[in-house]
């Protein structure tokens, strides 16, 4: 027996290598996965870090906007009720208020000069 003792145990160290390397092997390929698997990880990361910037830069210009036309809106309006009130003062004074006497002296006055323009016309035309 001790002639197939070197033999086997030459066997059963060539099995143990054989099934070492495949264990290496699917080690290796495991090691391959991971990897890639951490650098399309790595890549995502990359990607959401410059959507997120992105979104940043395009929320700050939003808000600006945002802000700009408020501040437009507000000094429109500003404008506008400054205009509104001129115009009233304008207004105010073009304007003319009568008084009572000074509409009997206008009502007064057409109806003389609507007679005078009457009897004008009758003496023109009855000689």
């Amino acid at each position: 027996m001790t002639g197939s003792e070197p033999n086997d145990d030459k066997a059963a160290a060539y099995s143990r290598g054989v099934d070492a390397g495949r264990i290496e092997q699917r080690l290796q390929g495991h090691d391959e996965h991971l990897r890639h698997i951490n650098g399309s990880i790595d890549s995502m990361t990359r990607a959401l870090q410059s959507l997120t910037e992105e979104l940043r830069a395009n929320v700050a210009l939003f808000s600006a906007s945002v802000v700009a036309t408020h501040r437009d809106t507000e000094q429109r309006d500003r404008i506008a009720e400054v205009r509104v009130e001129e115009a009233g003062i304008v207004e105010s004074q073009r304007t003319v208020r009568w008084t009572a006497w000074q509409r009997l002296f206008a009502v007064v006055g057409a109806i003389i000069l609507v007679v005078n323009f009457g009897l004008g016309l009758y003496v023109a035309f009855n000689r």
